[in-house]
């Protein structure tokens, strides 16, 4: 395995990864360690760090290590099963060279069907019934589902049997695997060539819209993202899967359709790894995709300059239908900057930062939301290019440099050849690095404006002539029973004509009506004074003239 990792920032936590191993090999006594083998991309980096640290130890040995597959009996991809018994013939061999009654060479990978956490828990006990289990070593990363806050080791607790979970690439990110797999050219399932990007079952695993080749956009708009194919489950995963379909009968239609779709190392979005993965329920309600802003900048948050940013992205994010959900200012801070970034990345669907990109020592985004996402910096080229231009003639420097190393795997956005402007806006998974100087903000946000577009919010306002804590109570009632729409009151001081104005916004226009009439029939009529709405003519318009009345 001792190879060159491409990405410096991967080969460090490689050496990071095998040190935590050691000291786990020092700890606990041999044959007292599982590792749990699925046959997945994260199982295969595990394994071969596990293998590379036991041939340096002074006691442990690769057959101490007792490889465990937790397999479903039913749903498993073939082409995944067929890897995990390669796998285990190459990897997991007896050294006496066992075999079985018919002559069949024996591997050491026990199989334990799993169907439920039950099956699970009953199949460690078993274990710990034929070997003295202490710790079962896992492929899992903190971007996983419910893994955000989890330590490299942990104890297991409620019903489960007695052991640890060590978990040794818990900070790895999805590039960090790929980059470390095709680094060392370890093998691993073909799946991952064909735009499967995370492999569950057939039932719940289809290829990954991010991966689909550009000369299949519309394939990629009219079927695999149109928002009903999260609900159709196991139905589009069996259309994509076939399971228990014949070779003969699948093989070209798979073939075809996997040949639209690139392979799972040149995904750019990391937050997308898990689009090959359908949610588990019948019917999945569509949830407003939300955003979060932080504005980074000493000078901002001592209040020695004004922040435009916020106010301007706020603005624009509400008219094209996303619901920003949360703003924060911080300092030149590199933590706070990682924490904020990894935080509201995980939590919204899109982030946008502003501030602190340039090329002074202040200007540290870049190499914050590199460590927000645990992929190190790159060099790109192409900005590199671009500061020629900008600067024909002169040598570039190491602050120059510096303008030019992004986050690693991060997308760039151009403008048009018309533009005046040429620099790049810096794309990494779903945040959006924006300049601090409001001029350039701008003119980078109106780049993907169109492309961010969403079904608009419908709002209506009621002027009101009546105290708020007279309100609270028939406001309070309003919000339980109409859930979809979100519902606000604002004291107005100085007014002689109203004293507060009760907002609606929603989504859904027929929402919106509902809850509209619902608080006219429940309030007295001549404390309305008037009713706004900034709806098109239509449903909304002429229940603004029934309340008008």
């Amino acid at each position: 395995m001792r190879a060159t990792i491409g990405n410096e920032n991967t080969a460090t936590k490689l050496y990071k990864a095998l040190q935590e191993v050691d000291r786990m090999l020092d700890i606990l006594e041999p044959g007292s360690m599982a590792l749990s083998f699925n046959g997945g991309k994260d199982a295969v980096a595990m394994m071969h760090i596990i293998k590379d640290a036991c041939s340096q130890h002074r006691t442990h040995k690769w057959t101490h290590i007792q490889p465990i597959w937790f397999k479903n009996p039913t749903d498993e991809f073939p082409e995944l099963i067929e890897f995990v018994q390669e796998q285990a013939h190459q990897q997991f061999m007896h050294p006496g060279g066992f075999r079985t009654i018919d002559g069949k060479a024996l591997s050491r990978l026990w199989s334990i069907h799993i169907t439920s956490e039950k099956d699970f828990i009953a199949g460690l006990a078993k274990i710990q019934q034929q070997i003295p289990l202490r710790c079962i070593i896992m492929g899992t990363r903190r971007t996983d589902p419910g893994c955000r806050n989890l330590s490299s080791l942990t104890s297991s607790s409620g019903n489960y049997p007695p052991f640890m979970r060590f978990n040794p690439i818990l900070d790895w990110s999805y590039r960090d695997v790929w980059d470390f797999i095709n680094a060392c050219e370890l093998p691993y399932c073909t799946l991952y060539d064909h735009g499967y990007t995370s492999l569950g079952t057939v039932k719940d695993t289809i290829r990954n819209p991010e991966l689909l080749k550009s000369e299949s956009e519309t394939l990629k708009q009219e079927d695999v993202m149109d928002p009903r194919s999260r609900s159709i489950v196991p139905f589009l995963a069996m259309a994509q899967n076939v399971p228990g379909m014949s070779a003969n009968e699948s093989g070209e239609n798979d073939e075809k359709q996997a040949s639209r779709y690139n392979p799972a190392w040149m995904l750019l979005d990391e937050t997308k790894e898990r689009s090959s993965r359908l949610k588990k329920t019948a019917v999945v309600a569509q949830k407003t995709e939300t955003a979060g802003i932080l504005i980074i900048g000493n000078e901002v948050i001592s209040g020695s300059v004004k922040d435009e940013n916020g106010p301007f992205l706020m603005k624009h994010l509400r008219d094209m239908g996303l619901d920003t959900i949360e703003v924060a200012v911080v300092r030149d801070d590199m933590q706070l900057i990682a924490d904020n970034v990894r935080r509201m990345s995980g939590t919204h669907t899109f982030v946008f930062t502003a501030g602190g990109i340039g090329p002074t020592h202040d200007d540290i985004t870049l190499p914050a939301i590199a460590q927000a996402f645990g992929c190190g910096l790159q060099t790109r080229p192409e900005i590199l290019e671009l500061l020629h231009q900008y600067l024909p003639g002169q040598q570039l420097n190491e602050y120059h440099i510096k303008m030019a190393s992004i986050p690693q795997g991060s997308h760039l956005i151009t403008s048009g050849p018309e533009s005046k402007d040429k620099w790049p806006l810096i794309v990494k998974n779903n945040v959006y690095i924006m300049p601090g100087v409001p001029e350039y903000c701008r003119s980078k946000f109106m780049l993907v404006r169109d492309d961010l577009v969403r079904q608009p919010f419908f709002v209506a306002k009621l002027y009101i002539n009546e105290a708020e804590p007279q309100l609270a109570d028939l406001l309070t009632r309003a919000e339980a029973q109409h859930k979809d729409v979100h519902i606000g009151s604002y004291p107005i001081i100085g007014s002689t004509e109203y004293q507060v104005i009760i907002t609606l916004e929603s989504k859904d226009q027929y929402a919106l009506t509902s809850a509209l009439s619902n608080l006219r029939v429940q309030m007295p009529r001549d404390i309305i004074i008037k009713v706004e709405t900034d709806t098109p003519q239509g449903l909304l318009a002429k229940a603004g003239d029934f309340l008008s009345k």
